[in-house]
Formats: C-alpha cells, sequence, structure tokens
C-alpha cells in the first residue's frame, strides 16, 4: 500500500461517508493492534466537584487506538458508516481519533493544539452531541481530555467517565464511557499549557491522595504549618473545606469541597490534602473544624463557582 497516494485524499472527500478501500485498508492497518489497559484512572465521572466512589468496570475491556501514521496523512476517515446518514464507528482526522465501541469510545488525541472543532466533528461522526474547549492545565495535564461533563445533569442508565490508556503512542489515549446513544449535550476539554499564574481548569479531585510539594506531604498537617511552608517556598495560599457526607443517600466516601476565603480557616484546623490551583499558587482542603458550623448545600456551594464548560469563549 503506498502511503504517498493516500496522503493525497481530503478531509471533504472522506468525512461523513464510507470511506474508499484504500483509506479502509489503511484504518484496519492503523487499529489492528491492541493497547494494554492501564491501571483505572477516572476522570469527571458526573457534572460537578460531588463525588461518592467512583465505579468499577471489570471483564477483559481492551482500547484500539490509531497510531501515529493517522498524523502525517492529515485526512479524515469514516468507517463503518450504517443506514444513510447514521454515525460512523471509527473516525480519524489530523486531530483525533475516536473508536465506537458497545460500551465505550476509543478517543486518541494525536494534535492537543488542533482547532477544537476538528475534535467535535469526530465525536459527532460516531453519533455523540460534544463541544470541545481548549482550557488551561498544569504541565502534566497538556494534551489530556477532561470531562466529560453533563451541563445538564447526566441521567443513565449507564456511567460516564474517562479511564486513561497507556501506554500510548500519541499525546493521549483513552477509553470513554458514554451511552451509545446519548443524545444530551456533552462537553470535554483539550488541556493546554497555562500562562504564568493562569488559574487552572478545575476538575474532580481526592484531595486525600494529592500533594502539590515535592518532598512534603500536606496531609495531616495543621493549616499553618502547610501555609508556612507554602510561603517558605514563596507560592500563594487558596483554601477550600473538605466536607464529607453520610446519611441517607449518600454513599459512603462521598464528599464536595467549597472555596473559601482566609478568614473562613483557622490555624489548628488539619489539611486533607494540597493541589496547585496555578503555577504559583496552591490550594489547601482543609477538614472543617466544628466552628465552621453545618456544610453547606453541596450543589449549592458548586453553583457558587465559575466553570469551564460554561465558558462562551
Amino acid at each position: 500500500m503506498n502511503l504517498a497516494n493516500l496522503a493525497r485524499l481530503r478531509d471533504e472527500d472522506l468525512a461523513g461517508q464510507v470511506s474508499t478501500a484504500p483509506a479502509r485498508a489503511l484504518m484496519e492497518s492503523i487499529v489492528s493492534e491492541e493497547r494494554a489497559p492501564a491501571a483505572r484512572r477516572l476522570r469527571a465521572p458526573q457534572r460537578g466537584r460531588f463525588r461518592g466512589p467512583l465505579p468499577e468496570w471489570g471483564g477483559t475491556r481492551r482500547a484500539l487506538a490509531l497510531g501515529a501514521v493517522a498524523v502525517g496523512l492529515g485526512v479524515a476517515v469514516a468507517i463503518g458508516v450504517g443506514l444513510p446518514g447514521g454515525p460512523a464507528t471509527r473516525y480519524a482526522n489530523a486531530a483525533v481519533s475516536v473508536e465506537r465501541a458497545t460500551d465505550y469510545f476509543s478517543v486518541t488525541v494525536t494534535d492537543p493544539a488542533a482547532d477544537p472543532g476538528r475534535f467535535e466533528e469526530a465525536f459527532r461522526a460516531v453519533g455523540l452531541n460534544v463541544t470541545v474547549k481548549t482550557i488551561p492545565v498544569p504541565p502534566d495535564e497538556v494534551g489530556r481530555l477532561i470531562g466529560p461533563v453533563v451541563p445538564d445533569g447526566f441521567r443513565g442508565p449507564g456511567s460516564i467517565g474517562v479511564q486513561d490508556v497507556e501506554p500510548c503512542a500519541s499525546a493521549f489515549c483513552a477509553k470513554v464511557w458514554l451511552p451509545a446513544d446519548y443524545s444530551g449535550r456533552v462537553v470535554f476539554g483539550i488541556g493546554r499549557a497555562a500562562a504564568p499564574g493562569e488559574p487552572y481548569a478545575d476538575d474532580v479531585v481526592d484531595p486525600s491522595s494529592a500533594e502539590a510539594l515535592d518532598g512534603y506531604r500536606s496531609h495531616g498537617r495543621t493549616v499553618a504549618e502547610v501555609r508556612d511552608e507554602l510561603r517558605r517556598r514563596g507560592l500563594k495560599v487558596g483554601y477550600r473545606l473538605h466536607w464529607t457526607l453520610s446519611g441517607p443517600g449518600r454513599p459512603d466516601g462521598s464528599f464536595f469541597d467549597q472555596r473559601v476565603t482566609a478568614d473562613r480557616i483557622e490555624d489548628g484546623w488539619v489539611v486533607e490534602g494540597s493541589r496547585h490551583s496555578s503555577s504559583d499558587t496552591v490550594d489547601l482542603y482543609v477538614v472543617p473544624g466544628p466552628e465552621a458550623g453545618p456544610a453547606p448545600d453541596p450543589m449549592a456551594a458548586y453553583e457558587a463557582e465559575p466553570h469551564w464548560y460554561d465558558r462562551t469563549d
């Protein structure tokens, strides 16, 4: 097969159509190798930061991911279109490839700097109503797929979430769990490098395992101790109250966090974890003491904050 000949195919020739025989042969050669699944690393399972234990998915699911060959071609390839006008089962362009399986989608990001419209093109080709935004993230998150977020709220059946797949020959590989026939609006972010001091786009985090400072464990220390260490390192401090929930309808381990000002924090309260909120600021997740009063309504606390997926720019 002569790849130089295939490279002359144009997006408009193939997008949304059954591919030609050469293009199909190329796609089959790219996706013929299975990648071993990585340890589960689930991100943003639902809209919002209020979260309980994440679902575990068993079985032997394996992701098919498109290799680097597709990057050089710069073409859109659609394979497996069903009824006329129906969704493809596989779609690839120079930015991303998406493959639709029974209960998940395999996504490989090949060019995180591409126009968000190229990502949307691929998701919509396989039947998803997706908006993609480029969002500021820490250096180790650049190129990652953030979300999915369902702004209007997700109601099953099924689960939503992203699981990283490694090893990955491209910028990022993942399995995305979404019902295959889900018609609601879904928002993803593609991580870009944040400017110095620019706030990172927020994401679900388990603060008990989050540590911002190399060689220093904040978990279990008092606010005063950790704050002194941050200032010694020339870093600014932000605060989040880490509320845990229990009772009817609250699964064990449910939590949410609430951004507060320094006057809401006592020096002797205990830090649950720490996380960079920008290149020069670290947020402390603080366990509220008795003086904090009762926990606020989780959704009210959540709605009080701006969110990256609501931006109109």
